[in-house]
């Protein structure tokens, strides 16, 4: 009998792989480890403790993560691939978030300056009269 709680389709094992490695590249990042088990993983993902297992091996089997024994308990790590497709798939789902905010902007802001380097009336940081 199949386990409902796994899903493994091919739709949702991409969007399985993408997720994992998305959430562990950003976890690394924060600080929180470059080795986490499944368990601190699993509050960041909607999913349940079997899916994620599941896809966790699914990706050891193919080299984007590397499985750890840490005293009995099970860790994984990014893989050199597995970081580099992390970080990449982390800097395309938050590419439009990774823009300076109101303030941080230089004269190389396309939403402050045009083209010719000109400040714009209309800045969508309202700080057309102010500097940065």
């Amino acid at each position: 009998m199949k386990n409902e709680s796994v899903e493994d389709s091919a739709l949702r094992s991409l969007f399985w792989k993408e997720e994992i490695l998305q959430v562990m590249y950003w976890m690394h990042g924060e600080g929180m480890g470059s080795e986490v088990s499944l368990t601190q993983m699993l509050p960041f993902l909607n999913t349940s403790y079997q899916n994620l297992e599941y896809h966790l091996n699914k990706l050891t089997d193919i080299g984007l993560l590397v499985m750890l024994d840490k005293d009995g308990n099970i860790h994984y790590k990014l893989s050199k691939s597995g970081k580099k497709e992390g970080g990449r798939q982390f800097a395309e789902a938050f590419q439009g978030m990774q823009k300076a905010g109101h303030g941080e902007c230089g004269p190389d802001c396309e939403f402050c300056y045009g083209p010719d380097g000109v400040k714009l009336d209309n800045c969508v940081h309202n700080c057309a009269s102010g500097s940065h």
